[in-house]
């Protein structure tokens, strides 16, 4: 079967090595120079399978609220007039009661331990180095309010398999030693052990190879103009440099998806949250070795060799992709804080990215009204946690297979 790939992110690129392991003719169209330089660059490194509260949920909305008008907010919203950012938001507050955040959680949930497992086949397989870390992620929080909320989300992930140790801020500090330089007040926190870190964009570049050993062709450099349509199925991709044809088409375009999709008439409910990161060269021993989400703050920390990443935040700002030197310096500041003594901080590069996020958190897989049409897109802020269950899913669906796993909440 010749399929065509369109986008060449962690996503794209999983896709393309487990259809090509099955023998598919595969071609990827990417816009850039080579694969994983959007979305999958610099995200934050977390491989948060245990880590499925949805932003829309009730805890969200008082936020938002005391966050409206601080430029230095966990979420920000830069309201414009476009059409797509007022319904998604809509859609959004529906989404932040009790009931949908449970169901949006258990749904998310079921997908990443789902996505463990076939990452490991990946890894397995491919023996690819990616600074991975397999001592899982810790959860650290400054106040009581959040560390109760936090173990309520623990025990709600726990009934559906995602284990979790309760910490002191003594047993914080054991786990992670870099603690103790803290400017912070941390109270405790909470061990999610089936998690783990790695450099998103080395394992997309290197599996990218692994892809071309295979067969697979990427061409590079091809900016997508449109999907010409022929009743109900998809006749061709036409790019700035030609046009291609296959049998079978998959999308994973992340937050450029509906530009594409909505004319032909397939809706997805992405909109683009835009997210930070800076990167920070590590000296000495004071850089943490186990990754680190700072719940307060909404900023992850992981540690990449001989980096520090640090990412994190929420801006709602359309397409714009520049980077804002007071939200990366925010970043900075609580870097700091939080491990004074981990790196060259006058030496970091800065980063940004829009996430492709749906209203319920998860994202949209599979089929869609146009038959050889598929759907692999709308992550969020999981698309390296996801990527590898999300393109097992929709590999199973092309090839008429049923997939391992419940789809429910996860298909259009």
């Amino acid at each position: 079967m010749k399929i065509v790939i369109l986008g060449a992110g962690v996503v794209g690129v999983t896709s393309a090595w487990l259809l090509a392991e099955r023998g598919h003719e595969i071609t990827v169209i990417e816009r850039c120079h080579g694969s994983g330089m959007e979305t999958s660059f610099a995200n934050g490194g977390q491989l948060s399978y245990c880590h499925s509260e949805p932003w829309a949920n009730p805890e969200v909305l008082p936020k938002i609220i005391k966050w409206l008008g601080k430029k230095d907010a966990p979420l920000v919203l830069r309201p414009n007039f476009d059409p797509m950012m007022w319904v998604w938001g809509l859609k959004f507050l529906r989404n932040c009661t009790s009931k949908r955040a449970y169901y949006n959680g258990a749904n998310t949930l079921r997908l990443a331990l789902y996505s463990r497992e076939i990452m490991k086949y990946f890894q397995e397989k491919t023996a690819l180095d990616f600074n991975f870390l397999d001592n899982g992620i810790l959860h650290i929080f400054k106040d009581d309010e959040s560390f109760a909320s936090g173990l309520e989300q623990a025990r709600m992930q726990q009934e559906f398999g995602a284990p979790y140790k309760s910490l002191s801020f003594q047993e914080c500090m054991k786990m992670e030693p870099a603690l103790l330089n803290s400017k912070e007040r941390i109270i405790g926190g909470i061990h999610f052990p089936l998690d783990g870190s790695g450099d998103i964009y080395e394992f997309t570049k290197k599996l990218a190879e692994k892809c071309q050993e295979k067969g697979v062709v990427f061409q590079y450099n091809h900016e997508i103009k449109g999907l010409a349509q022929d009743g109900d199925v998809i006749s061709a991709v036409t790019t700035d440099k030609g046009v291609f044809s296959g049998d079978k088409y998959i999308a994973c375009l992340g937050s450029y998806s509906p530009l594409y999709l909505n004319k032909l008439g397939v809706k997805t409910d992405i909109y683009p949250m835009k997210g930070y990161s800076i990167s920070i060269p590590v000296e000495g021993e004071n850089a943490p070795r186990i990754s680190i989400t700072d719940q307060s703050r909404k900023l992850v920390y992981s540690r990449l060799g001989n980096i520090l990443r640090v990412a994190g935040t929420a801006e709602f700002a359309g397409y714009d992709t520049s980077i804002s030197e007071f939200r990366t310096k925010g970043i900075l500041r609580q870097a700091r804080m939080l491990f004074p003594t981990a790196g060259s901080f006058e030496k970091i590069t800065k980063w940004a990215c829009l996430r492709p996020s749906t209203p319920q958190g998860s994202p949209v897989l599979g089929k869609t009204k146009l038959k050889n049409l598929f759907l692999n897109t709308g992550h969020g802020t999981l698309g390296w946690t996801l990527a590898a269950g999300s393109s097992k899913i929709v590999a199973d669906i092309i090839e008429d297979k049923e997939p391992e796993i419940d789809l429910t909440g996860l298909i259009l």
